[in-house]
């Protein structure tokens, strides 16, 4: 074989290794804020709760908003850690729906803690004011027209009772709901309250809080605490608040009112998150709903309705 002549094939220099790109940090979200001392328990979910023979199991939680003719609504129901601990379900539920002609319907319930089937009433109390609402600007007297509401919706847990084969109050819960106009036209939107028990409503105003029940002492917190539907449908209360420009309706359980109103850097905390100009995003209510406190670790249910 011939040996090739010319000059030799020249080497190809190494490949050029391209550079890292500069590395991103990627963004994290902060844990619940701590208000005072830190509690005990953990806030992570532990173990699922398990489900009843005749009702299934309950997510952790729920979060929900809209936006409407003149109002921003923020809604957020939280499994306590106290229940997350003990691996017991959210008795906690809460529902929004726009019903009939420009009218916004909103309800939070709260299950007696030591009923075993009372997180199945509290989803069935709302789920059923949705059934049983009407017009309530047709009513004169909204103490009669409240009282037929919270018939047909302890109508509707007895008869659950029945299909789940447990004595009636095995489904005992708490009841609030407020109706309201909304237009965008409207000078003021008027929100008609009821409720049984002692889950509650504040009107935030000007950075204050004003319970829209009138101001309620604990001995009033612990009467009131022992009402529930459907037994106790002959104490529903009523009350009226009419929400301007910049006010902020908020319907909750316990689990939010009690920190709210004894804990005075809690109350302080929630009044600056939710007055400001604009409302929170879905994922920011939901942080700042889970807040922690020390002692305060039960369910948590906040409906919050800006009037922008």
């Amino acid at each position: 074989m011939e040996q090739s002549h010319g000059s030799a094939r020249p080497e190809l220099p190494e490949p050029v290794q391209a550079l890292p790109e500069p590395s991103t940090p990627v963004p994290t979200f902060p844990e619940p804020l701590v208000i005072g001392r830190p509690p005990m328990l953990r806030s992570d979910p532990g173990v699922l709760p398990t489900p009843h023979p005749e009702h299934l199991g309950r997510p952790d939680s729920e979060l929900d908003g809209a936006a409407l003719p003149g109002l921003v609504v923020r809604a957020a129901s939280i499994r306590g850690d106290a229940h997350r601990y003990y691996g017991t379900p959210r008795q906690d539920a809460m529902g929004l729906w726009q019903t009939g002609e420009a009218q916004l319907l909103t309800c939070v319930a709260d299950g007696l803690g030591s009923k075993e089937l009372s997180h199945a009433g509290a989803s069935q109390a709302c789920a059923s004011a949705y059934r049983n609402i009407t017009d309530l600007r047709a009513y004169t007297d909204l103490q009669v027209a409240a009282e037929y509401l919270i018939e047909g919706i302890a109508d509707d847990i007895r008869k659950q009772a029945v299909q789940h084969e447990v004595p009636a109050d095995a489904l005992s819960t708490t009841f609030l709901a407020a109706v309201i106009d909304q237009s965008a036209d409207a000078s003021s939107h008027r929100a008609r309250l009821m409720r049984v028990g002692d889950s509650t409503a504040f009107l935030l105003r000007r950075g204050v809080w004003e319970e829209c029940f009138g101001k309620e002492g604990e001995e009033t917190i612990a009467s009131s605490a022992t009402h529930a539907l459907p037994g106790d449908i002959g104490h529903v209360e009523v009350a009226v608040a009419d929400l301007e420009p910049g006010d902020m309706l908020l319907l909750c359980t316990d689990g939010i009112s009690t920190p709210l109103t004894r804990n005075s850097r809690v109350g302080d905390q929630l009044s600056a998150w939710w007055s400001q100009a604009e409302p929170p995003s879905l994922p920011e209510f939901f942080w700042q709903s889970s807040f922690r406190a020390k002692s305060y670790d039960d369910d948590r249910t906040a409906i919050c309705v800006w009037r922008v």
